[in-house]
């Protein structure tokens, strides 16, 4: 019963000290920040015509659609999921503008990418950084036979 008595009093205090210091574990960080995925990354027009759009999810599924082609899925590799939620996170989404995402020219390629955090950021954008160089890898690495990709395993 003693042991019962230390317990229930630990626990009340660890709730009040909870309470009177914001009355969460997270960080302010943590809690500031919104959440970057899923990941939408386009890319139209070019001279191939393309049209692919990649739906990235904070679990590293993927949904693959490409003009011309079945939709597919695919989960990306650790390395993968560990480079694109970096790169996403340093891109300063509450500071982009709405980039145009309509080409210029009938050979001119868009390639963006938008979170809930913000965008769409066209990727040659400097707030990109040099970072977001793993959206075009994952772009070209999920172009071609989806046995083929290093970056992302079918599902």
């Amino acid at each position: 019963m003693r042991q019962l008595s230390r317990i229930l009093c630990s626990a009340a205090l660890v709730v009040a000290m909870t309470a009177a210091c914001g009355g969460s574990a997270t960080t302010p960080t943590q809690q500031s920040q919104p959440a970057v995925f899923p990941l939408t990354i386009t890319r139209t027009g070019g001279i191939a015509g393309f049209q692919d759009v990649l739906v990235v999810a904070g679990d590293g599924l993927v949904s693959v659609t490409r003009k011309g082609q079945a939709p597919r899925r695919c989960q990306l590799t650790r390395t993968a999921l560990s480079r694109l939620t970096t790169a996403a996170s340093l891109v300063p989404w509450s500071r982009i503008t709405a980039a145009n995402t309509h080409h210029s020219f009938p050979d001119d390629m868009v390639t963006a990418v938008q979170s809930p955090a913000g965008g769409p950021v066209r990727l040659e954008d400097p707030h990109a950084g040099g970072e977001g160089q793993v959206f075009h890898e994952l772009l070209n690495d999920l172009h071609g036979d989806p046995t083929a990709s290093r970056m992302c395993t079918p599902v």
